[in-house]
């Protein structure tokens, strides 16, 4: 078994969200009833997670009336997996993250050759981007870990930003 330090578990951890796409997206409604969707992402250095949606939308419903989300990526070829909860908050026009992650974004969306996410058939009006600020981060890499459950899952601080480690 590897035994890994804090700052290569978050490189890799890192690496595996950006290498993704799509991810599951879980709210509450007002009723606090759960609600889970696939969304198309992207992300930055310190684990935000940005995507869109529609305004008529029930997860969009959900997220104004309870901002705290989970989401969650996962892989079964190689059993990873990394968990994010924290706050979602819609960015505007005047957002500079918007600017910055809306291009990669729109490139995530459109990437597919045949079939473009269902979003980008929707009224232009209607969408919003989404930003999900991580408030903890759990890693979870069954790939390095021999048996059992031992150095399978790390805790990643969100607050220290990747590159300053």
């Amino acid at each position: 078994m590897i035994d890994l330090d804090m700052d290569t578990k978050r490189s890799l951890a890192l690496g595996f969200l950006k290498s993704n796409i799509a991810g599951v997206l879980a709210t509450s409604s007002r009723e606090g009833k759960p609600h889970a969707s696939v969304v198309y992402y992207t992300c930055d250095d310190d684990f935000s997670i940005y995507f869109a949606t529609l305004i008529s939308s029930r997860k969009y419903t959900a997220i104004k009336a309870h901002p705290n989300a989970a989401f969650v990526v996962g892989t079964l070829n190689i059993p990873q997996t990394l968990q994010i909860e924290g706050m979602v908050t819609e960015l505007h026009a005047n957002d500079e993250a918007l600017g910055k992650k809306l291009p990669d974004l729109l490139q995530r969306l459109t990437s597919n050759s045949k079939y473009f996410a269902p979003i980008t058939k929707m009224d232009p009006s209607d969408i919003v981007v989404m930003w999900l600020q991580p408030k903890w981060i759990r890693w979870a890499d069954y790939a390095t870990s021999e048996s059992g459950n031992e150095h399978v899952s790390t805790e990643i601080s969100p607050q220290q930003s990747f590159l300053d480690s």
